[in-house]
């Protein structure tokens, strides 16, 4: 391979890395729905506590080491993999990178006060997902199944830390959501952190995912009218909606009375609009607006014949 064709060949490649990276850019900063998914890392052996009740052992940190996230949170969620006798030896927490912190489950069946017993003596064995798009209340799963039941694997809310009474159906549901929503930035090392506050029953983590969604668009509607210098609605003009976030160009006609709208329209972005028509030509034919939220004045005047 000759030098020339070397240099040509990775000519191209950074030219099509380049775009890559505008496109991404592009992406980024448009109202849509981006995800993160990032593996853990540290996972093991959740270290035994000790007596008396409740002694915690030393926590087991599994971490996610999120980059790339520019934009503010959407949703969020987390799940692992796990094994432990008695859940309620445990606490687990969803720690952000500024040291925000939410419970996923604490101390699940006890009641106050701290210390006065053991709690729910169900097992956990298999994959367990936190997330407010979740339904599930794992205190209402583990309620009276015993040492040798284990909860079935599922998607639960996180709940505020116990211990609580009454312990069906436990503590109030928290948002995940909402918890993060305020961070300064999403990018940096979270930490899903496991205690063991109670002798004798163990377990560990094998795995675990975080998941971070971006903001999804909400739909605005863009109206206005067409209309002479009297104020007279003119009909059957066509308007035509472009750019944007639209994979393509959005026409529609005036009705009898010269109005137009266009519905479910990516916000925040900026589009050009036209008005055309065979019979009449406009002052004003072609408008370009930043769509922040939902619009419904902007006209078109027609020019005197």
């Amino acid at each position: 391979m000759s030098q020339h064709f070397r240099s040509i060949c990775f000519s191209l490649l950074n030219l099509i890395l380049t775009n890559i990276q505008i496109w991404l850019l592009i992406l980024a900063s448009a109202s849509v729905s981006f995800a993160i998914v990032v593996p853990g890392t540290g996972t093991g052996a959740i270290p035994d506590g000790s007596s008396p009740n409740p002694t915690c052992g030393a926590p087991r940190n599994v971490l996610f080491n999120v980059s790339g996230a520019p934009w503010t949170l959407g949703s969020i969620s987390v799940s692992f993999t796990m094994t432990h006798t008695y859940i309620g030896d445990l606490q687990v927490f969803l720690i952000s990178p500024d040291g925000t912190t939410a419970s996923l489950f604490t101390y699940v069946g006890r009641t106050p006060p701290v210390g006065s017993g053991f709690g729910d003596s169900s097992n956990l064995s298999g994959t367990y997902v936190f997330s407010d798009a979740a339904s599930g209340n794992i205190w209402v799963a583990a309620t009276g199944g015993g040492d040798t039941y284990n909860i079935p694997p599922g998607s639960f809310r996180a709940q505020a830390p116990g211990p609580f009474s009454p312990i069906s159906p436990g503590p109030p549901f928290i948002s995940l959501n909402s918890t993060f929503s305020s961070i300064p930035t999403l990018n940096g090392v979270w930490t899903l952190r496991f205690l063991d506050c109670a002798a004798a029953d163990t377990g560990s983590v094998t795995a675990a995912s975080l998941t971070i969604l971006g903001p999804t668009a909400a739909g605005a509607s863009l109206s206005g009218r067409v209309a002479s210098q009297n104020g007279t609605g003119i009909r059957n003009v066509t308007v035509s909606l472009f750019g944007g976030g639209l994979e393509a160009p959005l026409t529609t006609t005036t009705n009898s009375f010269g109005y137009y709208s266009f519905s479910d329209v990516p916000a925040g972005q900026t589009y050009i609009i036209t008005a055309s028509s065979k019979r009449h030509s406009f002052y004003n034919p072609t408008q370009v607006v930043t769509l922040d939220g939902d619009l419904s004045d902007l006209d078109f005047i027609a020019e005197a014949f």
